[in-house]
């Protein structure tokens, strides 16, 4: 797990820079705006196919056979469903191609027209990053996380190499210039997949073109599949309305609602990716074993380790929120009216962090016990669910009602399916006081890093102005960074210990 996070935390950090760049050159206009709508559609296929239901569904399926019948047959699976994903992801790219070319002249707006313009380049590496996620799966089960959580580094590489030096040399208007992105994009998608193979070539996966529709291995892996990508379609059919509602208020609110999220999904990103896919496999191997104590504690193991790190994360950003965005984004064409929008939408976005991070590892509970009609069943209610908050809240709040509606559901949809997870795994009570505790020492040493972080919130007199943003923010964060783990060392907390103990372990 934490060389997985390792990678993720390098990948996320590389992400934050490349935002930094676009800030600076790009700041909330337009041109950036059209970019952000049209790389919604390939990264909603890449959530669902790369991340989302298909992984979920194939990886305890790909135990099974490896465990019950050996690599052989493993990697028969392997081939024929990745075959199969392969023609239809084929397939879904080419006609978005013709219905894009197709609408090119017809919407009304540059934000839609741009939007449309991009996608023809951009919609091909959906299908590099969607067979690039698949292919990470299936080497976490072979407890490989390390060249998986790396791969995301071109893309934020490539993305930055384009915005210096790529775009600049594209024309004079910004929306002949933000076409290097979506090239940029396409060669980095390409470069993920292509890294993937030699690793797997180590394992002894040999690839066989088997599109074979009708095979056995393809139908199991099917039924399990078409629930998930229900549920998690619409959840992505939640973001894509996210931005096509945050389009109708301007390109300002789609690029301020951008940056809030980069800052809110970087924990996230570090922390539940890693955990989510480090759990999946454990618990779906608990399962073919039938050893539900062993999937319970991955479970909770998890949930307590998701709260202990993103919990601060919370309250860092809503007490530190304008510091941030000041030190990270406020340079270059990023000026006042863009801090203002993107605070507004921070606030609103920030609680909702260890509720994204907890709904990865919930849905594991379920998928692991091959399950995927149920996180498809909520999903759908609270995609109604967020839908109607958006169109109350939006009207009143702009970009920050968007956000709150996103905050909303994602605490439904966590509540929900929490209840539903005990009453089909019925944990003993013993287990559930272990958590309690658990999270109670988490709240407590969470108070104390909050009053430190308050009082320490100082006005510095130095010089140069970046030095003394650095400074003003890292005095109340080191500080409260430093109470929170202080005080979670004295209360003896088991998260803290078992973090600890996990990088001795990584350094011997």
């Amino acid at each position: 797990m934490l060389v997985g996070s390792f990678g993720v935390v390098c990948s996320r950090f590389t992400g934050l820079l490349r935002d930094m760049v676009f800030a600076r050159f790009w700041g909330t206009g337009s041109a950036l705006g059209g970019f952000i709508l049209a790389f919604t559609i390939p990264n909603l296929f890449r959530r669902l196919f790369g991340e989302g239901a298909l992984t979920a569904a194939f990886v305890p399926v790909f135990n099974d056979r490896l465990s019950e019948k050996g690599k052989g047959a493993a990697f028969l699976l392997l081939s024929q469903v990745l075959s199969v994903v392969a023609v239809l992801l084929a397939a879904i790219c080419g006609v978005g191609i013709a219905v894009s070319i197709l609408l090119l002249d017809t919407l009304p707006g540059p934000l839609a027209q741009l939007s449309v313009k991009l996608l023809p380049i951009l919609l091909p590496y959906l299908i590099f990053i969607c067979l690039a996620g698949f292919l990470a799966g299936v080497l976490n089960s072979f407890e490989h996380f390390a060249i998986p959580a790396f791969a995301p580094l071109i893309l934020n590489l490539a993305l930055i190499g384009a915005t210096i030096w790529l775009c600049p040399r594209l024309g004079e208007s910004a929306e002949a210039r933000v076409t290097g992105l979506a090239w940029a994009v396409l060669v980095a998608g390409a470069l993920q997949l292509v890294v993937l193979f030699p690793i797997l070539w180590r394992f002894g996966y040999r690839f066989r073109f088997l599109p074979q529709f009708r095979s056995e291995n393809v139908r199991e892996v099917g039924r399990l599949v078409l629930p998930g990508l229900v549920g998690a379609g619409i959840y992505q059919l939640n973001v894509l309305c996210d931005r096509v509602l945050a389009g109708w208020l301007g390109a300002w609110a789609v690029t301020s609602l951008y940056y809030s999220e980069r800052l809110v999904y970087l924990p996230i990103g570090v922390f539940a990716v890693a955990l989510s896919a480090a759990c999946l496999p454990v618990m779906s191997r608990a399962c073919a074993r039938n050893q539900p104590d062993d999937m319970l504690d991955a479970l909770f193991y998890s949930l307590r380790h998701i709260l202990f790190l993103s919990l601060p994360c919370v309250l860092g950003l809503m007490l530190l929120g304008d510091m941030v965005i000041n030190l990270i984004f406020r340079h270059g064409a990023f000026g006042d009216d863009s801090f203002r929008a993107t605070l507004g939408a921070l606030l609103f976005y920030a609680p909702g962090i260890p509720l994204f991070a907890a709904l990865k590892i919930i849905r594991s509970g379920f998928y692991s016990r091959k399950n995927t009609s149920t996180p498809m069943k909520v999903s759908a209610g609270c995609l109604a669910l967020n839908l109607a908050l958006n169109l109350i809240l939006m009207g009143p709040m702009q970009q920050r009602g968007l956000a709150l509606a996103t905050s909303i559901s994602a605490g439904v949809n966590c509540l929900l399916l929490l209840l539903l997870l005990y009453r089909e795994l019925r944990p003993d009570k013993a287990r559930l006081r272990r958590f309690g505790a658990a999270v109670g020492k988490q709240l407590l040493a969470l108070g104390g890093a909050g009053l430190a972080m308050y009082f320490l919130r100082l006005p510095l007199a130095v010089k140069p102005p970046l030095l003394k943003m650095m400074l003003e923010f890292l005095l109340p964060a080191t500080g409260g960074m430093l109470v929170y783990f202080s005080l979670a060392l004295i209360l003896r907390s088991a998260e803290l210990k078992e973090l600890l103990g996990a990088l001795r372990r990584r350094r011997a």
